[in-house]
């Protein structure tokens, strides 16, 4: 496997590499300039052993990046629309970072350690810099560096069960709440574990804090895993989507702003902290959105997994939006996708046509989540 793949100093291998080449990686992708594996057997099958059993992510390229100083919650808050006047100490935050026209500049999932720590675990877009940029030109007293932290997945039902045994009754552990996280150790290993993960099942993210400590834990945990039937996986996009979740630069750029994805959660505009994008996003919203975040179910044979926009043309061949990602769901037994489509079509009931895997597809409007909408079309 290693002798296909050409390396450069331009990306780095994550401290969990050669775990993963052990473990059957056939396919990886580069994200946040680190390699990422995508695939071990197939989208199908590593699916299975997601949503059965427990699964193993190297998600290293996940960066973090830290920022301290007394005025860190203040910064953070000033990076997203969602408004942390009750984040607390050992919780985490999912966070849309916004630019100076409400544009989404990523989706972190922000821990905080205290007023005077944050963690940003980020999507794929080079963030250090941009918050470096918005330190060094602004009056926050904080400094913005990424520190040798990176995560793992376990992800799975049996999950808990399997961290249970691991943890050898650690009760800060045990007693997690989704979201939150405790510094800790597992295998003598300094680590960050968190109730968290970027899938549609329970399970943990592993932040090693050394990555010269990536490979063995990853091997303490395949070994330990056994019992569990613990397979390698990586982020799956099939589970992902079934509960309608976005990936940042395949659903949602600068192009697309918080607004449109109809979770007002994550958009306070009536916060009174200032943040980026506040008054591009108040216009935005006193003007009425032009489209909005959705699901499709898409006709025709099994597509296998397609990350590109794909314009959605309606009886008079006009366009009305577009897929953004679309996968085959073993769960809803169709293919389904998620995109975006102009507000007025928003609640369309017609059957639209776009062409994926080179093929003209029906298309129909499924409101998310899938569950209850899909069962009721079968």
């Amino acid at each position: 496997m290693s002798k296909s793949i050409v390396y450069t100093p331009r990306i780095r291998k994550s401290p969990f590499y050669e775990g993963t080449l052990k473990a059957g990686v056939t396919s990886f992708t580069v994200y946040n300039h680190m390699f990422m594996p995508t695939m071990y057997k197939s989208n199908e099958e590593d699916y299975k052993s997601l949503v059965e059993d427990v699964s193993i992510w190297d998600v290293a390229a996940e960066r973090q990046v830290q920022i301290e100083g007394e005025d860190a919650a203040e910064f953070v808050q000033y990076l997203t629309p969602r408004n942390l006047s009750t984040f607390k100490d050992g919780f985490c935050r999912y966070c849309l970072l916004t630019d100076e026209n409400g544009g989404i500049v990523n989706d972190p999932l922000v821990l905080k350690f205290s007023k005077n720590k944050y963690w940003l675990s980020i999507a794929d877009t080079d963030v250090l810099l941009w918050c470096k940029a918005i330190a060094l030109h602004s009056k926050f007293r904080v400094t913005v560096t990424e520190p040798e932290a990176c995560p793992l997945a376990l992800q799975g039902p049996k999950s808990f069960d399997m961290m249970r045994e691991i943890s050898e009754d650690n009760e800060a552990i045990m007693n997690l709440k989704y979201y939150q996280f405790v510094e800790t150790e597992l295998f003598n290993i300094p680590v960050v574990v968190a109730r968290s993960g970027w899938s549609n099942q329970n399970g943990y993210e592993i932040y090693i804090k050394f990555a010269a400590d990536g490979n063995p834990l990853w091997d303490k945990l395949m070994e330990a895993g056994q019992s569990y039937n613990i397979a390698p996986g990586s982020p799956n996009q099939i589970d992902r989507m079934e509960a309608g979740m976005i990936s940042h630069l395949g659903d949602t750029t600068l192009e697309d702003n918080p607004l449109e994805l109809n979770l007002p959660k994550f958009c306070d505009l009536d916060q009174e902290a200032d943040f980026i994008g506040k008054d591009a996003l108040k216009k935005i919203r006193d003007n009425g959105i032009e489209k909005q975040f959705t699901g499709f179910k898409i006709s025709g044979k099994n597509i296998g997994y397609n990350l590109r926009r794909m314009p959605l043309i309606d009886g008079n061949n006009i366009n009305q939006g577009f897929i953004s990602s679309c996968i085959y769901s073993p769960t809803f037994g169709c293919n389904i996708g998620i995109g975006f489509v102009k507000i007025d079509k928003i609640s369309s009931t017609e059957i639209f046509k776009a062409v994926v895997d080179d093929e003209e597809r029906d298309i129909e409007i499924v409101a998310l989540p899938f569950s209850s909408r899909l069962e009721k079309m079968k």
